[in-house]
């Protein structure tokens, strides 16, 4: 399975600000069926052959103001119609405020990890013989090799990270203009943010059809429900601690449903 992650983000000194990472799971063996369907989408409503002219972005789509043009709405409707026909499961966790990157600290922030557990929990129930791979946006050598440093920590010296056997301890990089799943994680990262400021209207429509294709997982044993779409406390452990410093397991503790 591939993963692809983006995030979105508040301004800074925003009202209610938030931070959300997206995740769009997609089937290697069902990739280029998707593509050529995304590629026939945008060819449609953007009425340019080339099929990397155009990126589809939330906020070129789902801004206030793009999104009372009925094109875009249209434009989401379908997106949202062919994840559910290609089986694309979209995940996003929301925290208050802004957060450090991956990218800044050798310590893997939890809204990489809360992407990662959802990740994981996908795999065993659906699909227990996938192995996933995921996928970052690509931002230039250093800031990735950041980030991989910071997901290789968490992978093979922190607790949960080792046990998730069914995802790959490396990360992989990609140009979002040239890889239309990593457009999807994108557009599902600002409509959920978006979704938690506050906004409804046309939003809402779009953020009940993303959660629909969601996977929520369930476990009785623990009186555990974790959502596939949700907002999660804040960091519990001070930023710039190494992996290798944890002395017992840690994981988010989810909130309620929004």
């Amino acid at each position: 399975m591939l993963v692809f992650v983006d995030e979105s983000y508040s301004p800074e000194g925003a009202p209610n600000a938030k931070t959300t990472f997206a995740a769009a799971v997609v089937s290697a063996k069902g990739y280029r069926d998707l593509e050529r369907d995304l590629y026939k989408l945008r060819r449609h409503f953007f009425k340019n052959p080339d099929p990397y002219a155009v990126e589809f972005k939330g906020r070129l789509l789902l801004s206030e103001r793009a999104i009372e043009m009925p094109k875009n709405r249209e434009f989401i409707r379908q997106l949202i119609f062919l994840c559910k026909e290609h089986e694309v499961t979209p995940f996003a966790v929301v925290q208050d405020g802004s957060i450090t990157l991956a990218s800044q600290s050798d310590y893997l922030p939890n809204l990489y990890r809360g992407v990662l557990w959802r990740v994981h929990t996908l795999l065993e129930e659906k699909y227990p013989d996938q192995i996933a791979t995921m996928f970052f946006d690509s931002i230039e050598h250093e800031t990735n090799k950041r980030v991989a440093v910071s997901f290789t920590n968490f992978m093979v010296r922190h607790f949960h990270g080792t046990h998730y056997a069914n995802v790959l301890p490396t990360p992989f990089f990609c140009d979002s203009m040239v890889t239309p799943p990593m457009q999807i994680a994108d557009v599902v990262a600002y409509c959920v943010n978006q979704r938690y400021i506050g906004r409804r209207g046309h939003l809402e429509e779009f953020f009940q059809g993303f959660r629909t294709l969601t996977h929520n997982h369930q476990d009785p044993d623990r009186n555990l429900l974790l959502w596939g779409i949700q907002q999660i406390p804040p960091e519990r452990l001070g930023v710039g601690r190494v992996e290798e410093d944890m002395t017992e397991p840690q994981q988010e503790i989810p909130m309620g449903e929004k």
